[in-house]
C-alpha cells in the first residue's frame, strides 16, 4: 500500500512540475521569441524602417546601397551631392520609403490586378525562367578548352599561309619549297589575349548553336503535338473565322490562327511552307515556355528576389501612370501664360559681327593690341600679322551667334560697346584680338515651335507637385517607423 501510494504521489508531482514549467515558459517567453524547445530557433531580421505592414530590413537596405554605388544614379535626394557620404543614408532611405508607399498604394487601388500589370509580370518571370533554362541546358553543358582555342588559331594561320602561297605569282618551285621548309622550322606564333578572347567567344557560339539544335530536338520529340493541317492550309488574312481556331495543340495548350498570321509577312500569307515554318517556330517557343515554367525556377532565391524587385518597380510605375498622371491637365491658356512669362528663354541667340587677329605669341598679341589702341589700322595688321584664314578679308569673320563664342570672348562681347577692342584672348594654340563691330538681337521663337516643349515642362512640374503631394498624404496616413539607432550604427554615429 505504501509503495503504490508513493508512486501515485511521484506521478502527481511530475504532472504538477510539468504544468508549472509550461506556465513559466508562457509567462517568461520573450516577445517574438526564438521558439519553444526543442524546435529550431528562427533569427529575427534587423529592420531599418517599417512602413505600415511592409519592412525594409537591414540586409535589403545594404543591398540597395550597394546597387546605388554600382549604378550611374545616386538617388533623387542625392542628385545634387558631389559625393555619396555616409550621412546621406537618411536621404536615400526616405526615397526607398516613398517607393514602398507608392507600391502599397498601387496595390490598395487594385492596380496589381489589372491585365497589363499581370501580363507584364508573367512575361518578366517567363523570360527569367527561359534564361535559367538556357543556362542550365545549353551554356553549362558546353566547354571550350584553351587547347581548342590554340589549335583553331594555328589552323587559321596555316590557312592564311597556304592562301598567300597560292596567290603568289611568278615564283619558282624551289622558292616555294624553301618557304615551306622555313615555315616548318618556325616557332608557332603565340596567340594574343584579344585573339584568344575572340576565338573563345566564337567557339562558344558555335557549340551553343549545336547544343541548342540537339536540345530542341530532344524536347520536341517528348512533346505531344497535334496539328490541324487542313486549317493551316486554309488560313489566310481573309479567313477571319480561323483566327480563333486552334491550329495546333502542344501538350494540351493551343496555338491559334491569329498567332500564326502574326508571324507571317502579309505578302506570303498564302505560301504553305512559310506558314508551316511560322507554326514550327511557335510550337518550339511553346515547348520551351512549358519547359521553363515546369522547372520550378520560381522557387530559386535569386529569381524570387528579381521578381520581387521588378514587381515593386512596376507597381510604382502603375501608380504614377494611373493614379497621378490622369489628373494632370495642361490647357492652351496655361501654355500661353507660361510663354509670355518666360519669353526671354525662347529667343534665338544674338548675332555679333567681329573682326579678329590671331597670332601664336602672347607678347606679339599684346604689342598688336597696343598698336591698335594707338590708332593702327585693324585690317592692315590682320593681313600682315594674323594666322587666321580671315586675314584675307582684313580679319572680318562676319556675323557669329554669340552663344557659339568661347567663354572669355562671349563674356567680353556681351559687356562691350560697339567698336570696342577686346583681348588678347587665349584661342587654340595662339592668342586673339577682337574688334566688336555690331550686334543683331535674336528674334523671339514663335509659340508654335516651342508649344510641345512648354506643354511637357508645365506637365512635368505639375506631375512632380501632384506626386509629392500624394506621397505627403500617404506619409500622414500610413505609419512610418525608422530604426534610427540601427541607421546611426550603420553610419558609425
Amino acid at each position: 500500500m505504501i509503495n503504490i501510494s508513493n508512486s501515485r504521489l511521484r506521478l502527481r508531482d511530475v504532472v504538477s512540475l510539468t504544468l508549472i514549467f509550461m506556465v513559466l515558459a508562457v509567462i517568461l517567453k520573450p516577445p517574438d521569441s526564438l521558439g519553444f524547445w526543442p524546435f529550431t530557433a528562427k533569427k529575427k531580421e534587423t529592420y531599418i524602417a517599417k512602413i505600415g505592414d511592409e519592412v525594409i530590413t537591414r540586409d535589403e537596405f545594404v543591398a540597395e546601397i550597394n546597387k546605388l554605388h554600382k549604378s550611374n544614379r545616386v538617388g533623387k535626394s542625392l542628385s545634387e551631392q558631389t559625393s555619396f557620404a555616409m550621412q546621406d543614408f537618411d536621404k536615400f532611405l526616405n526615397e526607398l520609403i516613398d517607393n514602398k508607399l507608392m507600391a502599397m498604394e498601387a496595390k490598395n487601388l487594385g492596380l496589381d490586378k489589372e491585365a497589363d500589370f499581370i501580363m507584364n509580370m508573367d512575361n518578366y518571370a517567363l523570360n527569367l525562367f527561359l534564361a535559367r533554362l538556357r543556362q542550365g541546358e545549353i551554356l553549362d553543358k558546353i566547354k571550350v578548352e584553351d587547347k581548342e582555342i590554340e589549335n583553331y588559331y594555328q589552323e587559321q594561320l596555316k590557312k592564311k599561309e597556304e592562301e598567300k602561297r597560292k596567290t603568289q605569282e611568278k615564283v619558282d618551285k624551289e622558292k616555294v619549297e624553301e618557304e615551306k621548309t622555313d615555315a616548318a622550322k618556325k616557332e608557332p606564333q603565340k596567340i594574343s589575349a584579344r585573339d584568344k578572347e575572340a576565338i573563345g567567344k566564337g567557339l562558344v557560339n558555335e557549340k551553343s548553336r549545336a547544343r541548342e539544335k540537339e536540345y530542341f530536338a530532344e524536347i520536341r520529340k517528348k512533346a505531344k503535338v497535334k496539328i490541324d493541317n487542313e486549317a493551316l492550309s486554309a488560313l489566310s488574312s481573309d479567313t477571319t473565322e480561323l483566327f480563333g481556331k486552334a491550329i495546333a495543340e502542344v501538350n494540351g495548350e493551343s496555338i491559334y490562327g491569329i498567332d500564326v498570321l502574326s508571324n507571317v509577312n502579309v505578302s506570303k500569307v498564302k505560301d504553305e511552307e512559310v506558314k508551316k515554318e511560322a507554326l514550327d517556330k511557335l510550337i518550339l517557343y511553346k515547348i520551351l515556355d512549358q519547359e521553363a515554367m515546369g522547372r520550378g525556377y520560381g522557387d530559386e532565391e535569386d529569381i524570387k528576389i528579381k521578381i520581387k524587385e521588378y514587381r515593386e518597380k512596376q507597381l510604382i510605375d502603375q501608380f504614377k501612370r494611373k493614379a497621378v498622371l490622369p489628373a494632370i491637365k495642361v490647357d492652351e491658356k496655361d501654355i500661353l501664360a507660361y510663354y509670355d512669362a518666360n519669353k526671354e528663354r525662347y529667343k534665338e541667340s544674338d548675332k555679333v559681327r567681329l573682326k579678329m587677329i590671331q597670332v601664336m605669341d602672347k607678347e606679339e598679341a599684346r604689342a598688336i593690341y597696343d598698336d591698335l589702341k594707338k590708332g593702327a589700322d585693324f585690317s592692315y595688321l590682320a593681313r600682315e600679322k594674323s594666322i587666321d584664314p580671315s586675314r584675307e578679308g582684313g580679319g572680318d569673320i562676319g556675323w557669329v551667334l554669340i552663344n557659339q563664342l568661347l567663354g572669355d570672348i562671349k563674356k567680353a562681347v556681351e559687356e562691350a560697346k560697339e567698336g570696342a577692342l577686346l583681348g588678347p584672348f587665349p584661342l587654340g594654340t595662339g592668342y586673339a584680338i577682337v574688334e566688336f563691330r555690331g550686334i543683331e538681337k535674336g528674334a523671339y521663337i514663335p509659340l508654335d515651335k516651342v508649344r510641345s516643349e512648354i506643354d511637357k515642362e508645365i506637365g512635368t512640374e505639375r506631375f512632380n507637385a501632384a506626386l509629392n503631394g500624394y506621397i505627403k498624404r500617404l506619409r500622414e496616413t500610413v505609419p512610418v517607423e525608422i530604426n534610427q539607432k540601427e541607421l546611426d550604427r550603420m553610419q558609425g554615429r
